[in-house]
């Protein structure tokens, strides 16, 4: 009886579900000191009460959004970790970290989480073998979700407004756009998805704002891999290395 030592009805206060995108990206066919064979994915889950993707947005340009700056094309380029070969692209990178590494700018905003998978100790026929990373990738990717929102929020009741993730071979394939979503779904109630389908973004942020968060999640990715797997060395190889 929901009824106080007075007999009146006690008022509970439903909490407020917690809302959020995810952004996510891999990085595939790593190789170890045992010539193991490593898959990671990674994730970034932004708390849309308290949103990151303008902040990483301000670091990149450093709040200055003058066009005709000479610094704005300097700032405006494209991050992609394999492919960092200047000053310019290690500074946005550099201003990142910077920014997730300082409590007092990112406080309780990034909330990141990468699995690795040793697919050398995966046994393949429980995976299609016609589609075999993607089978793999699918199952994984749901894994990913599940442990990080749960790590995060805990039992609390979590809305998912939508999963940005990198464009690539997934893409394509018949069950990985949905699937994920499906299964959560079927198995888990305080999880509830706005989203039916996954959205492929590129990287490039001038097609779309959000892909500011797919090129982080590249970054945070790329340097975590770096670091366990090393760098390999080039003329490019340097700007790296200071990340």
């Amino acid at each position: 009886m929901n009824k106080d030592l007075f007999g009146n009805k006690i008022k509970f206060i439903e909490e407020e579900p917690i809302k959020v995108n995810i952004y996510a990206d891999e990085s595939m066919n790593r190789k170890d000191e045992n010539n193991c064979n490593w898959h990671y994915i990674c994730i970034i889950v932004e708390r849309l009460d308290n949103p990151i993707l303008q902040d990483i947005i301000d670091e990149r340009f450093c709040g200055n959004f003058n066009q005709d700056s000479q610094y704005y094309s300097k700032n405006n380029k494209t991050i992609h970790w394999t492919d960092i070969s200047s000053a310019d692209e290690k500074n946005i990178c550099k201003r990142w970290f910077e920014y997730i590494l300082s409590p007092d700018k990112s406080g309780k905003k990034f909330y990141s989480y990468i699995l690795g998978l040793n697919d050398s100790c995966l046994q393949i026929e429980n995976f299609d073998q016609n589609d075999d990373f993607n089978s793999k990738y699918n199952r994984f990717f749901r894994s990913v979700i599940l442990y990080a929102l749960k790590t995060f929020f805990g039992n609390k009741k979590i809305i998912v407004e939508n999963i940005y993730h990198e464009k690539g071979q997934q893409e394509h394939n018949k069950y990985f756009p949905w699937h994920c979503i499906y299964k959560i779904k079927e198995q888990n109630e305080n999880i509830i998805f706005k989203c039916n389908q996954i959205t492929f973004l590129s990287k490039d942020h001038e097609i779309n704002e959000y892909s500011n968060l797919i090129q982080l999640c590249d970054c945070v990715l790329g340097v975590t891999t770096s670091i366990i797997h090393s760098i390999q060395k080039s003329n490019k190889s340097k700007y790296k290395e200071e990340l």
